[in-house]
């Protein structure tokens, strides 16, 4: 079957700025450079990717028509995606990111991140599809059910659109929370075939216990990667070891596109989860080489 992927949910403007210290070890003065300007946040990433890996990769997703938001849209084409679901209107929805990269008095890293939305505004600015009118049209309007459906944002519309892809054929549904603290994250679950956290934004799993029908990934940095297949106990595979760390941002979301293209090609039995999580491993460790979040992208 083609490798088709439809995803929605959080498309950002990642500005990515590296901090220079130039009487170092002193920390002032200091000189912000930008190194970095483009498409980014997880769905966005996730698309990217997955089309660089040879996908036919369709976001949906509702930008407004300024400079920022028409530039994620030309990010997504540049690495490939079928925008044919993407628009830029006064009504859309964009959200910028600076994330810079520091020192702290030690020497070590650290990263800030400030979300806005064009126009100074220092709050972020999203349009999902509505559940009650934009989500059901789009479906009646679906001629070609892709064979893999992603969000991670557990907004009504990505759930319905979750719960109709996979009633009309999508075969694999994953789901990617920034937690799981609320009535939407538990139904995001329920609508889905695969869950995907760290250890950081959802440390307690015990909600893992009332889907004995679902595979559950949680990423625990240093300690590895386990995995819980459809109510059978947690199995942890070891971290790998990591050279050169730049930037940890995005290392999830390589992670995530590469399973994905991984159990496409196996099947999501769980005879093939520990192989599709060690080359999601793989390819995560090696992201973190890079300033931004397409990782290793970047050696193409």
């Amino acid at each position: 079957m083609e490798k088709t992927v439809i995803g929605t949910g959080i498309f950002n403007l990642d500005i990515i700025v590296k901090r220079d210290y130039p009487e170092w070890p002193q920390l002032r003065p200091f000189t912000d450079n930008v190194v970095l300007e483009e498409v980014g946040g997880t769905c966005g990433n996730v698309m990217c990717m997955l089309s660089w890996m040879g996908w036919d990769a369709r976001p949906i997703a509702s930008l407004d028509d300024s400079e920022e938001g028409r530039k994620i849209t030309e990010d997504l084409k540049h690495y490939g995606c079928d925008c044919r679901f993407v628009s830029n209107t006064p009504d859309g929805g964009t959200t910028m990111l600076r994330c810079t990269h520091k020192k702290t008095a030690e020497g070590g890293r650290k990263m800030s991140v400030r979300a806005g939305s064009p126009g100074g505004s220092r709050f972020p600015k999203r349009h999902f599809l509505r559940a009650r009118d934009e989500a059901p049209v789009f479906m009646d309007q679906l001629i070609d059910v892709p064979l893999v459906f992603f969000f991670d944002d557990p907004a009504a519309g990505h759930r319905y659109l979750a719960r109709e892809m996979k009633l009309k054929g999508c075969q694999l549904v994953y789901f990617e929370p920034s937690k799981v603290a609320t009535n939407a994250d538990l139904e995001s679950i329920r609508v889905s075939d695969v869950i995907k956290f760290s250890d950081e934004n959802v440390p307690d799993v015990s909600f893992t216990e009332s889907f004995p029908d679902k595979v559950f990934i949680q990423t625990m940095g240093p300690k590895g990667v386990r995995y819980k297949y459809k109510g059978q106990p947690w199995e942890v595979v070891e971290a790998l070891p990591i050279q050169n760390v730049v930037d940890t941002e995005g290392a999830g979301d390589c992670f995530s596109a590469t399973f994905i293209n991984a159990v496409a090609e196996s099947g999501l039995a769980l005879s093939s989860i520990p192989a599709a999580i060690r080359s999601a491993m793989e390819n995560a460790s090696r992201s973190v080489g890079y300033f931004g979040s397409k990782g290793f992208i970047r050696e193409s």
